[in-house]
């Protein structure tokens, strides 16, 4: 928010519980004078609602609400897509990494709410070019615990519609010992589903592609995918199959989402080989790539030899280019969003991590 108060109204009464939260239409609101603070803006205006008697300020609608410092919440988004690990970001900007990690999580969730509020634009756009699914491999808390990261972009705009993460159980070659390790840890925490993959793939597919819209869906031999689509009878896709071992070349009809899971690579620490700045949890790795898909989504170029537009731009879902203060630029209300139960779990901090003994959900009253 500006220091010019006057410059701005409240669009709507942030009480969830008040009748016009939801219907804005003919509410009314008076001033209720101001209050100072060291940091801007300086002076906050606060407001009553004339229907539910609620006090709120200007800065109940931003998204450094209740932050003690918000100057730190656009570093810490533009370095979590810089490659930095969050001591590292916390070093820089003289701060605890417990902070770095607050404001990851508040990032996570904003992020999600921003790319929901444009799903029904780009749902609308999908069918103007092929789309492209396929799965990162990566790990959470350790090399037992891996996942993947299943991801639906579009082939010419590189716009990513959706993704999801999924456990998996540990795999390929192991040496005895490994084998005995793993073996414990099943015992003790259980085996991660193995249909996960399945259900959430078919899940990806049903909510990314609109129904009776014919759509070309380029994938690998992937049996999951296989499973999933023929189980979509209202759909029309039309499956294009490319063996995972050619060359990952522009040729390669996979090189949108291979140059996407590239990127992803480049661009976040808790993905790069051999490292120790990996996700500790699932729910901190969901929350990273919401971060990482509304930047490149949104504020990216999709090109870097020729950086004209954004994917959003090339799928037609935005006009212009956004920037990391645009992206951050007002509080999303989640209670004022329609959420799919996956997303609304990824939102809520609902997605347990079996090797962590002591997790919480997201149910911070500030922290939106």
């Amino acid at each position: 928010m500006s220091d010019d108060a006057s410059a701005w109204t409240p669009p709507h009464c942030p009480n969830p519980q008040c009748d016009t939260h939801q219907k804005s239409l003919g509410w009314r609101f008076k001033k209720a004078g101001f209050f100072r603070r060291e940091r801007a803006p300086h002076r906050v205006q606060r407001y009553r609602c004339s229907r539910c008697d609620r006090n709120f300020s200007s800065q109940t609608f931003s998204t450094t609400y209740w932050l003690k410092r918000p100057d730190c919440l656009e570093p810490v988004f533009l370095a979590e897509v810089n490659g930095s690990g969050h001591r590292q970001i916390a070093r820089q900007l003289s701060i605890s990494h417990a902070t770095v990690q607050r404001h990851v999580e508040r990032l996570g969730r904003h992020c999600l709410l921003v790319h929901e509020s444009l799903r029904p634009r780009a749902r609308a756009r999908i069918a103007t070019e092929d789309c492209v699914l396929d799965g990162l491999g990566a790990f959470a808390g350790g090399q037992y615990w891996p996942f993947e990261l299943t991801t639906v972009i579009g082939a010419r705009s590189y716009y990513s519609h959706d993704f999801t993460v999924t456990e998996k159980r540990r795999a390929g070659r192991q040496r005895p010992d490994q084998k005995a390790r793993r073996a414990r840890y099943e015992a003790r925490l259980g085996r991660p589903d193995p249909r996960g993959l399945k259900r959430d793939v078919l899940e990806l597919v049903e909510a990314s592609l609109p129904e009776r819209v014919p759509i070309v869906l380029r994938s690998d031999e992937k049996k999951e995918y296989g499973w999933a689509l023929a189980r979509l009878p209202a759909h029309r896709i039309t499956r294009e199959t490319t063996h995972s071992k050619k060359p990952r070349t522009p040729r390669n009809r996979l090189f949108p989402i291979n140059a996407h899971h590239g990127f992803l690579r480049h661009s976040g620490a808790n993905h790069k080989r051999e490292t120790i700045a990996f996700s500790k949890r699932l729910q901190a790795a969901i929350y990273r790539h919401a971060i990482f898909q509304a930047w490149r989504n949104l504020v990216k170029a999709a090109s870097e030899r020729r950086p004209y537009q954004t994917p959003a731009q090339r799928l037609g879902v935005t006009q212009r280019r956004w920037t990391a203060a645009e992206v951050l630029g007002r509080r999303r209300f989640v209670t004022r969003m329609r959420l799919r139960p996956r997303v609304a779990a990824y939102y809520g901090g609902e997605v347990r991590s079996r090797f962590c003994a002591r997790e919480r959900e997201h149910a911070l009253r500030y922290a939106f």
